[in-house]
């Protein structure tokens, strides 16, 4: 398959939909998806045009993981060292629809997407150990922020199998829904932050969230009261506050490349 078919791109006006495509391998994971889904990201953050991202799968899969018959003839390292953690280094919100079974490398890269809906009966697991392998592309450091230190121990030690449903009530997933709903209700939230909220905001929001996650309360405020001096020099906030007054929808500036 051609590297520009295993991931498709879609613009949806202000909303770039990125669906990983191999669904005859529920999506799986191979080294040219990777390079391409960097690619797409990297692209994204510097398109003023973009606002926000989501990822989903083609078929009835999110991504299952590596796919193994690709890695077997395919070189140890190709010299890209981006990591999956890339997505949060990306100024622009990132939004995953997990409609199906996510696994291994794929649901390292949904951890890491910045908002996730899921279907209530897709399957999740971490899959690492029962693969021999460590836990990789930095979900050691994001699966505790995220479920704490014990869950997140139970998930990787195991590798077990949760369904969607169980993965919301852990702090895994953001919302849960019925199977054919999770895309519409993913791109209907994205088009929200695309068309109501400030480019700018959301980047240094999401900036100040990650950095915070390893930081304490004392650096977390003084950064937040530098960053909120920077605001009021910014026509965002002229623009939000008169869209208040005159009741209409704002009009943001694009983020520039």
């Amino acid at each position: 398959m051609p590297e520009d078919d295993e991931i498709l791109v879609e613009h949806r006006d202000a909303v770039l939909l990125l669906t990983f495509h191999r669904p005859e391998r529920l999506n799986a994971w191979t080294p040219s998806m990777r390079r391409r889904y960097f690619d797409l990201l990297e692209k994204a953050d510097g398109d003023p045009s973009v606002r926000a991202v989501v990822v989903t799968g083609a078929g009835r899969g999110f991504c299952a993981g590596t796919d193994l018959s690709a890695l077997d003839s395919a070189p140890e390292h190709d010299g890209d060292d981006r990591a999956v953690s890339l997505s949060i280094r990306i100024r622009k919100p990132i939004i995953a629809a997990i409609n199906g079974p996510v696994a291994g490398i794929g649901l390292v890269a949904a951890l890491f997407a910045d908002v996730r809906f899921a279907a209530e009966d897709a399957k999740f697991t971490t899959a690492f150990s029962r693969r021999g392998l460590v836990a990789e592309h930095g979900i050691s450091w994001l699966l505790p922020k995220l479920v704490g230190a014990g869950t997140a121990l139970d998930l990787m030690l195991s590798a077990r199998t949760l369904l969607g449903s169980e993965a919301h009530a852990l702090g895994l997933v953001d919302r849960v829904l019925p199977a054919g709903e999770v895309l519409t209700a993913a791109l209907e939230y994205a088009h929200s932050l695309a068309t109501e909220c400030s480019p700018a905001s959301m980047a240094e929001i999401k900036e100040q969230i990650y950095a915070g996650l390893d930081s304490g309360l004392e650096t977390a405020s003084a950064d937040a009261n530098n960053r909120m001096i920077a605001a009021f020099d910014r026509p965002d906030v002229r623009e939000g506050v008169r869209s208040f007054h005159e009741r209409r929808r704002p009009d943001f500036p694009p983020l520039g490349s």
